[in-house]
């Protein structure tokens, strides 16, 4: 059985997804980031010594890691800011070792001269993608399972429709006003 629950376990695994009673997704994202072990096999490849250009590094991380760490993202997005930065920061480190960045150069900078969008902005974009497909396929049972109004931000409990109305988060909200600098300047 796939998706059979052993009585001593908290959590489970469906279709990649570990659940957990209160859907937190803290041990889903503690996989995933256990998972990533071929990061150590890229790592000569897109390490800070490698003979790689910048952007073969960028299409590298962006279909072998970055895929690995969204897979699913409509569901998680909503998840605790905290379990979701753990997550940013294997983006942050590929950033740093992917332009052999000095450690004072800001996480806002590198993410902006890659023209790599933060994790919480691509989940949230994936997820207002999701959201729109879902809303206008043909089976109703797919559209009614998308179209519910949110509850109010400061309500206690998130769903995944919450994310589209979140804030940006510091980092994101970093690199957007570079990039609005950057479009002034242009």
């Amino acid at each position: 059985m796939l998706n059979a629950k052993i009585p001593w376990q908290r959590s489970y695994k469906y279709l990649g997804v570990t659940l957990d009673k209160n859907l937190h997704f803290r041990e889903h994202i503690a996989r995933v980031r256990r998972m990533l072990f071929y990061t150590a096999r890229l790592g000569a490849m897109l390490g800070r010594k490698s003979k790689l250009s910048r952007r073969n590094k960028l299409t590298l991380y962006k279909m072998c890691i970055r895929t690995v760490l969204t897979y699913a993202s409509p569901v998680f997005a909503h998840a605790a800011p905290k379990a979701l930065h753990r997550l940013q920061v294997i983006q942050n480190k590929f950033c740093r070792a992917a332009t052999d960045a000095h450690w004072c150069v800001r996480n806002s900078i590198l993410h902006r001269d890659l023209e790599l969008p933060t994790l919480s902005k691509y989940m949230k974009d994936a997820s207002k993608r999701f959201f729109d497909i879902a809303g206008s396929h043909p089976n109703v049972l797919l559209r009614a399972a998308v179209d519910y109004q949110p509850p109010p931000p400061t309500h206690f409990i998130r769903r995944p429709r919450n994310v589209l109305f979140d804030p940006p988060d510091a980092l994101t909200a970093a690199v957007d006003s570079l990039n609005d600098v950057n479009d002034t300047h242009d």
